[in-house]
């Protein structure tokens, strides 16, 4: 079943701040509640994320997932190119600046194969992107004080 989800909010920091918050990929299980562990393999030229291996919570079971991120001034991408449950997409957050604050906009498009009806799946994946996007506003908000990732 394939899904999509768009979500805009604005984070009470600056930009700067928010990518920061978004390269913290280590510190992903803090605010999303998709995610139990993730753990960077390889980074880019200016020490961002490129290949993380992450554990993901899919609808009740676990998921073995490869991310491949791609990183420009103002957006985060990422794409599932291998899962161990058969995940396929990615999504990204676009930053810019604001005069309230940094405004972002989160995309994920999924394509789960689980076999659930798809109004159950749509609303259950809606209201974790929800969770999501609220403890990313915390986390972000508050970066770097409590996080445990070391910039490169």
């Amino acid at each position: 079943m394939r899904t999509k989800t768009d979500i805009r909010f604005v984070v009470d920091a600056d930009p700067d701040q928010v990518m920061d918050a978004l390269a913290a990929v280590e510190s992903l299980p803090e605010w999303s509640t998709s995610y139990r562990d993730a753990r960077v393999a390889t980074r880019d030229d200016e020490g961002r994320p490129q290949r993380v291996f992450v554990k993901a919570d899919l609808m009740g079971g676990s998921d073995l997932q490869v991310l491949e991120y791609d990183w420009t001034h103002s957006r985060s991408e990422w794409e599932v190119t291998d899962s161990t449950r058969g995940v396929k997409g990615g999504g990204w957050f676009e930053i810019a600046d604001g005069e309230d604050g940094t405004h972002v906009w989160y995309h994920v498009e999924l394509y789960l194969p689980i076999p659930l009806p798809g109004l159950l799946v749509r609303r259950t994946l809606r209201r974790s992107n929800e969770e999501v996007v609220a403890n990313f506003i915390e986390f972000a908000e508050r970066f770097p004080e409590t996080e445990s990732y070391e910039s490169v």
